[in-house]
């Protein structure tokens, strides 16, 4: 007879999430390929640092101190690779909004969450400002938030910016794509004097799309599920529906779980979900070495 396995504290859960997700010891990276390596293990990762409260492994984080100079500036020059290589898409969607960095692989199954049937160009209930915003970018091919605040005729203020509020609302239907940025050579390594560029997400990422519409929405959640559990090893249900609250909702993630425990992908457990996973085990061991 079978039992179940037996459940683990509340400070059992964060100490493993704490070394699943490299907070203890930190993660140092400092090559192309190492970063490639992080973002392939993890799925999604925050771009910048969070609180611990949000149970992402962070490449900012994972390049060093947050007082460090060297690190921050080695962080944007690892960001703007793997967005450069394509193998990581910046997106807004997970986490309440926080920046993230999704690997090429687990995209299609995002994008499938977020966008449903919907056509790439469908730009249903988007306010004035993105969809001027999206028209131009669609009639240029790439902008900066500069152009965008000149075709808006908009200021911005210290507290506001009304381009980049137009920017990040398609970002969040993922319309639009923000790919690297030119760093500068001298001053503030992510202020980029030429801005950071925006294209239409179905024209830079066609293969994407693609592929995001041969899957169904159950098994787009599986797949975005089980990539994000195999990272951070076990979590609580209410840590999953906060950080994806955007795109899934609380059924919807007990739906996935039910499913992913009946073909041994994760187990229940008392009061939280594990990770019975070993794909990217190995990965991980290099990554951390």
């Amino acid at each position: 007879m079978s039992h179940p396995a037996p459940a683990p504290s509340m400070a059992e859960i964060k100490r493993r999430q704490a070394v699943a997700l490299g907070w203890a010891p930190r993660v140092r990276l400092s090559t192309p390929r190492e970063a490639e390596t992080f973002l392939e293990h993890y799925g999604v990762v925050l771009r910048y640092t969070a609180p611990t409260s949000v149970l992402l492994a962070s490449l900012r984080s994972a390049s060093g101190p947050a007082n460090d100079d060297a690190a921050l500036a080695a962080s944007i020059q690892l960001t703007n690779h793997v967005l450069g290589r394509a193998c990581g898409i910046e997106v807004n969607v997970v986490a309440g909004g926080r920046l993230t960095i999704v690997h090429r692989e687990l995209m299609p199954a995002l994008y499938r969450l977020v966008r449903g049937d919907r056509a790439p160009v469908d730009l249903e209930g988007l306010s004035l400002a993105a969809r001027t915003a999206y028209a131009l970018v669609r009639d240029q091919r790439e902008v900066a938030a500069g152009d965008v605040r000149r075709r808006l005729g908009i200021a911005a203020t210290p507290r506001r910016d009304p381009a980049y509020e137009a920017l990040a609302e398609l970002q969040r239907q993922l319309l639009v794509d923000r790919g690297p940025f030119v760093v500068p050579k001298t001053g503030i390594p992510y202020l980029s004097r030429e801005g950071y560029p925006y294209h239409l997400f179905h024209g830079a990422h066609a293969d994407l799309v693609r592929a995001a519409s041969k899957l169904d929405r159950a098994s787009a959640a599986d797949r975005w599920l089980a990539a994000y559990l195999e990272g951070v090893t076990v979590a609580v249900p209410r840590s999953l529906a906060s950080l994806f609250r955007l795109f899934l909702t609380p059924g919807e993630i007990e739906a996935s779980v039910d499913r992913l425990a009946a073909v041994g992908r994760v187990r229940r457990l008392k009061s939280a979900i594990e990770s019975l996973g070993t794909q990217r085990a190995g990965r991980a061991r290099r990554t951390r070495s």
